[in-house]
């Protein structure tokens, strides 16, 4: 079932940035080649990280709560540095490079571990880049398309692909469906509120995401 789960999550973001995924593959301007170099690369090293750690380790759920409300935590001490420098989410994007590739991989290949966020471990890296928070979800999200096609792929082999059925079918639709909900209130999120507000909402939303696992 998680397969399908992996799978809704990565159309949904195929769909909602479909031009911007157009454009990369397209690789017509050098905006476009740098980001599609930066994918490639993260998307290699994620593998190269994240399947061993599947596969092999196999860590506990309560170890990768921990790691959410670290994430959470992180996030919240980033709104507070960044309210002090009354930032409000004006940073100019800033440029990827091979490092930057190597590094979210790496980042986003940890979150195979039970528990930690994708999403939000890889969009508090940005974050930390001075990324704005736009720009920090929308490259997080479009790490999501290549990982979320990889991870289905690497699941299938194994786990074996569930056979498809009504109740796998519909579980991909609510996957997709509130994926791409999710993508379109977070992206409007962060062009309303300043930058230190976002990183302390996705803090409050890590930490909250903890709470069940607590009791």
């Amino acid at each position: 079932l998680s397969v399908y789960l992996h799978l809704g999550t990565g159309l949904a973001a195929l769909v909602y940035f479909r031009n911007e995924v157009a454009g990369i593959l397209g690789r017509g301007s050098e905006g476009d080649r740098e980001l599609f170099r930066f994918l490639l690369i993260a998307t290699i090293v994620t593998g190269a990280v994240g399947f061993p750690i599947f596969a092999v380790v196999r860590l506990t759920s309560l170890y990768g709560e921990a790691l959410l409300a670290l994430t959470g935590l992180a996030l919240l001490a980033t709104g507070v540095m960044q309210r002090g420098r009354e930032s409000g989410g004006t940073q100019e994007p800033t440029r990827l490079d091979l490092q930057d590739g190597l590094a979210l991989g790496v980042v986003q290949g940890l979150s195979v571990i039970p528990g930690l966020s994708r999403s939000g471990v890889t969009t508090t890296a940005f974050l930390f880049k001075d990324f704005s928070g736009e720009q920090a979800l929308r490259l997080s999200f479009l790490m999501s398309i290549p990982a979320s096609f990889a991870a289905v792929a690497g699941l299938a082999l194994i786990e074996g692909a569930p056979p498809m059925d009504t109740g796998i079918l519909l579980a991909l639709a609510a996957s997709f469906i509130s994926a791409l909900v999710s993508i379109d209130l977070l992206i409007k999120l962060a062009r309303r509120i300043r930058f230190w507000k976002l990183c302390v909402v996705l803090g409050l939303i890590a930490l909250v995401a903890v709470i069940p696992y607590l009791f």
